[in-house]
């Protein structure tokens, strides 16, 4: 059977601030197709960790590697033409306000050679409705839609150019239960459909359970990696706090019965 090589690779990461060391020694793989968690408390990284293999940030030691390319020694132009296989969907949807649904989500096509203005647009609608969201909300201003709505039309705009991976930052944060449940579903039939590789920052453990397939909980500095069942079968302490705390039951009982 052949090995399939990682799309993201992260070796003995080292990312500081000051005194502050965040990351040290972090190692993981992150495979394609696969829909990869991260999680962990207040200040344990996981924004940092998400920012340096954007790019936005570089490690003070180690390798990240995306696609076949270290992004630290990436010239400009060749890290501008990775970004275009990647999507991001930062929290809170990210959307400016002073532009129209179908503005924001052309903003990244726009940005590359060669697209004319009536192929942006055709391909905005396309995404718009890609994501659930109608014909007329194209035209909105993003103070008239729904949180929902706005976290939808922010992921809109991060697969506006077709990309491998997707980033997505707290997805779910500030939805009601209804409305996370069904941006789950979204998530999960975008992966399937395009043959996405996500990788998400989250704090939602019914996402966790229902979306990912492997997570890694940041701790110590580092990364434990694994499937849930397995996490839930760790004995570090946050871990178990984590996944076994009065949240984490009410959750994920009936997870592994």
């Amino acid at each position: 059977m052949t090995k399939v090589s990682p799309i993201i690779s992260i070796r003995n990461l080292k990312i500081q601030f000051g005194e502050e060391i965040v990351h040290e020694g972090l190692d993981l793989d992150i495979s394609p197709g696969e829909i990869f968690g991260i999680v962990g408390g207040s200040g344990s990284g996981k924004s940092v960790l998400m920012n340096a293999v954007l790019g936005l940030l570089s490690p003070l030691e180690g390798t990240i590697t995306v696609l076949g390319e270290k992004i630290g020694s990436l010239e400009q132009i060749t890290k501008l033409h990775l970004q275009s296989h990647w999507g991001v969907l930062f929290q809170g949807g990210a959307l400016f306000s002073s532009l129209t649904v179908g503005e924001n989500i052309q903003i990244p096509l726009k940005e590359m050679e060669h697209v004319s203005d009536e192929f942006a647009r055709e391909m905005a609608f396309i995404k718009l409705k890609m994501v659930g969201l109608k014909e007329e909300d194209f035209f909105k201003y993003p103070a008239e839609l729904s949180g929902g709505m706005v976290k939808r039309a922010g992921l809109a705009r991060a697969l506006a150019v077709d990309p491998e991976i997707l980033f997505l930052d707290e997805p779910t944060a500030g939805l009601d239960p209804i409305s996370a449940s069904a941006f789950d579903d979204l998530i999960l039939t975008l992966r399937n459909n395009l043959n996405l590789t996500v990788i998400m920052v989250t704090h939602d453990l019914d996402s966790i359970r229902r979306l990912c397939d492997r997570i890694a909980v940041l701790v110590d500095k580092k990364a434990i990696v694994g499937t849930l069942e397995a996490l839930l079968d760790n004995k570090h302490p946050w871990v178990r706090e984590y996944f076994h705390g009065v949240r984490g039951k009410a959750a994920l009982a009936g997870f592994k019965e």
